[in-house]
């Protein structure tokens, strides 16, 4: 008798576990497919150019300059304040905008 509900008890640990381990899969799968919906998404952006060649926005965020024509000659006015368009890709955290057109602001 012992040995019978021993047996049931670990069966239910391994099915529990198994079933934990599917539910964390499917959230995996749907966070990076949220994630690669915004990645298509072309944005605007306001900040400011600073010396790492990022440009970070009011709310702190930053965002990685991809090394395209426009976004060489945006990164020449380190210092200012800016409107971009372009593109954003997100990868493990970081954020890269395509810079498809940019403006100076005035301060």
């Amino acid at each position: 008798m012992k040995k019978t509900i021993c047996l049931v008890v670990c069966a239910l640990f391994v099915v529990v576990t198994m079933s934990g381990i599917a539910f964390s899969a499917d959230k995996a799968a749907a966070v990076a497919e949220k994630g690669a919906a915004m990645q298509d998404q072309e944005m605007m952006i306001t900040g400011t150019i600073n010396n790492a060649n990022q440009i970070v926005d009011k709310d702190g965020q930053i965002f990685d300059v991809a090394d395209t024509l426009e976004g060489k000659e945006l990164l020449t006015h380190v210092g200012m304040k800016v409107q971009v368009k372009g593109t954003v890709l997100e990868s493990e955290g970081k954020k890269q905008i395509s810079v498809s057109a940019y403006k100076i602001m005035k301060k």
